[in-house]
């Protein structure tokens, strides 16, 4: 399986700035007003800091259901949600455990035919844990080191790729507009030609949620959490900003949840 480098964006090596400054702390906890949104998502990403990058390779696109399909079929691996029987799903604003669903068929609806006749679709209802286990075969593959983006990574790619930072919004309320379904919503970024496939679906980061230095603290900081950044087609305008970070353990997985690789470079 070869990647082409015009699918691959190049973050030199440096020193970045990444997080929430003061002022755009408070643009973001404007933003979360009157939301369901927990102040703790906002304070974890504050306070802004300094971090050293090494050069690293990005794929610009979200790892597909036809690339997965290759992995489970060289593999046999049993996804998460195909081990336990069940995966989340939101129905009428509201989260629940449904059976039967797994990346073959995310949502357990009429979206699954969708979902399935688009190739190129990013592969969804994927856990932490089954992404981990895609990048080391994927390493064994390409005989290259790959992994999921660190988060310092993902926010300096985000950047460089025109996304959003929370103090650079206006408006406070209101979902991403989604009119005519979640996968066609996405099948349309996708033909669109978006530079960076950002913002369609959260996204799986290699690292632990933990405290940024200087931050706050909290209780659920650790090795318990990984951390999903991006936001997904439906998420709220401050969810997919490049500094929001969401912690879910990494078996978590839903039709929301998906990832992209990383390829350091030696």
């Amino acid at each position: 399986m070869m990647i082409p480098d015009n699918d691959l964006i190049k973050i030199p090596a440096g020193e970045y700035t990444i997080g929430l400054s003061n002022d755009s702390l408070e643009s973001a906890y404007r933003l979360i007003r009157n939301t369901a949104i927990k102040q703790e998502f906002i304070s974890s990403s504050f306070p802004a800091h300094a971090v050293h990058v090494d050069e690293v390779l990005i794929k610009k696109f979200l790892t597909t259901c036809e690339e997965f399909s290759v992995f489970i079929a060289d593999t046999g691996h049993v996804t998460e949600a195909e081990k336990e029987g069940w995966g989340w799903v939101l129905f009428k604003e509201r989260w629940q455990k449904r059976n039967g669903v797994s990346w073959r068929a995310p949502f357990g609806s009429l979206d699954d035919e969708r979902y399935r006749a688009h190739g190129d679709m990013p592969v969804m209802q994927v856990s932490w844990n089954d992404a981990a286990s895609y990048t080391a075969w994927l390493s064994v593959r390409i005989g290259k080191p790959v992994r999921l983006p660190r988060e310092a990574e993902w926010e300096v790619f985000a950047r460089l790729g025109g996304v959003a930072g929370a103090g650079e919004f206006s408006n406070e309320n209101g979902a991403a507009a989604a009119p005519n379904g979640f996968v066609e919503t996405i099948h349309q970024a996708l033909d669109a030609g978006a530079h960076v496939s950002t913002g369609l679906l959260w996204e799986w980061t290699e690292d632990w949620y933990s405290s940024y230095p200087g931050g706050m603290e909290s209780k659920e900081y650790g090795r318990t959490y990984r951390v999903l950044r991006g936001g997904s087609a439906v998420s709220m305008p401050v969810q997919r900003t490049r500094e929001f970070r969401l912690r879910k353990c990494p078996t978590a997985r839903s039709p929301y949840y998906g990832f992209r690789i990383a390829i350091p470079v030696e």
